[in-house]
């Protein structure tokens, strides 16, 4: 009885399905939008200072963050797709085991994945695709990102719970502040101090470290969890559970990791058999992977804002609810991609402007390429994310990795080493496109598959 009592309260089984995806999505976009201004704000002011050699050194440690979110986010995204499946079912005491697990194993790797990547540095931006050129930036630049990355995943990894206790804004409002004081400092830094690209590092650091007292000091207003120092350790059976639900996201942050190493290297391969040269692509390359990152926020956001919907109405065995938030989810990732996509393949000057570098004819050539081969399957994409954190959302890890890696590995991989064959130095860019396409119709066939399943639940349950 309590149990019931208590799932009737939450507004995620009570509350209007389209107001929710409003109240959930919508802070988990704008956090995600403001946060990817991390980079492309560092990007932007170092284009107009350096120039394109030091958009290109940005560009070479972008692969370090993203396999260091893979781990952050296998943690952080599994334990709240967890957590919001025990919430719904009522079983708030087990839920204290999954925060504490997600906290103490987001500590262990955070530390250990800086370690890692001092350890190995210089073959490791080199590995990475940095050239002679750029190596000195990529070098001062990651070495003082690297101090900053503990802060930067493990606050990263408590916001995903945070928004999972039915507290978006809060996690939003972390967000946010971390990169205002990035995007003021990086003025101030570059200009005024004239640090170069050491003063973009040092402002992300600090925006980061600031991000990260304002999630620690939400621990202790969980609203569903009485959250205790000592439920922070490590309990194999639930930290199993977690990387299980989590597995999808890790693969998606490894694969996306893996293909801008193929990409930075296919791009200095066959770069330096055109007229681009190897530093031309692989910098007008890094304004299209930053700019790639605001669409993504957008679509993950609609896809985070879905999942505690999904996952605790699912527990709760309110299927048709499941369903509804499904469709909106949809329909608002659909509109998302027409809208960008069409934007920046009718306006991409205005994007390339924004990085500098546009004196050199060939760069904002090769750059405007580059931003609309990337940006013409937006439309796709946006629908594959959702449907990918929907099977997750229900507790299908393994569907939703499916879904990850048809995009990421199976199409994309061939697609990176066969069409530049073809197609020269512009197949690089071509294969995102056509891996899109494939896996967004590998995804419909999926889902559909789970909706007719749902839907005889839902006729079971009315019986």
């Amino acid at each position: 009885m309590e149990n019931i009592l208590w799932k009737k309260k939450n507004i995620l089984g009570s509350q209007g399905i389209a107001k929710l995806i409003l109240k959930f999505a919508l802070p988990s976009i704008i956090a995600l939008l403001v946060n990817s201004l991390y980079n492309i704000v560092d990007q932007i002011f170092i284009g107009q200072k350096i120039g394109m050699i030091g958009n290109a050194a940005t560009s070479v440690i972008f692969p370090i963050i993203v396999v260091s979110m893979a781990f952050a986010s296998c943690i952080a995204e599994g334990g709240a797709a967890y957590l919001s499946l025990k919430l719904g079912a009522g079983q708030n005491r087990h839920a204290e085991k999954i925060v504490g697990n997600v906290i103490f194993m987001l500590i262990v790797s955070s530390i250990t994945m800086t370690i890692l990547s001092f350890i190995f540095f210089k073959p490791l931006l080199y590995f990475l695709g940095a050239t002679d050129a750029s190596y000195p930036y990529a070098r001062s630049y990651t070495a003082i990102l690297l101090i900053g990355l503990p802060f930067a995943l493990i606050g990263m990894g408590i916001n995903s719970i945070i928004r999972a206790d039915g507290s978006p804004r809060y996690a939003m409002v972390s967000m946010i502040t971390g990169a205002l004081i990035n995007i003021i400092l990086d003025y101030i830094f570059i200009f005024k101090f004239d640090w170069e690209i050491e003063g973009a590092a040092w402002a992300t650091v600090i925006g980061e470290v600031v991000s990260f007292l304002i999630t620690i000091a939400y621990l202790p207003k969980f609203k569903n969890v009485q959250f205790r120092v000592k439920i922070i350790k490590f309990k194999n059976e639930v930290a199993k559970r977690i990387i299980t639900y989590g597995v999808s996201n890790f693969v998606i942050q490894s694969a996306i990791t893996l293909v801008i190493i193929l990409y930075n290297n296919s791009l200095k391969k066959y770069g330096a058999l055109s007229i681009y040269g190897s530093d031309i692509p692989l910098a007008a390359y890094g304004i299209s992977a930053k700019m790639n990152q605001i669409f993504l926020s957008i679509a993950i956001g609609i896809s985070i804002g879905l999942q505690p919907i999904v996952g605790f109405n699912y527990g709760a065995g309110n299927y048709k609810r499941v369903k509804q938030a499904f469709s909106y989810s949809v329909i608002i990732a659909l509109s998302m991609g027409i809208i960008l996509g069409s934007i920046v393949e009718i306006f991409p000057q205005i994007f390339v402007n924004m990085f500098g570098g546009v004196d050199n004819q060939l760069y904002k050539e090769f750059a405007t390429y580059s931003l609309r081969a990337i940006f013409s399957s937006a439309l796709f994409v946006a629908v594959q994310i959702v449907i990918t954190n929907f099977f997750r959302a229900m507790g299908k890890p393994w569907l939703a990795t499916i879904s990850a890696l048809s995009r990421f590995t199976i199409f994309l991989i061939p697609s990176i080493y066969f069409l530049p064959k073809f197609f020269g130095l512009k197949g690089v860019l071509f294969a995102t496109p056509v891996a899109d396409l494939l896996a967004t119709i590998l995804a419909i066939f999926m889902v559909y598959y789970q909706i007719k399943r749902i839907n005889r639940l839902i006729k079971i349950h009315k019986q």
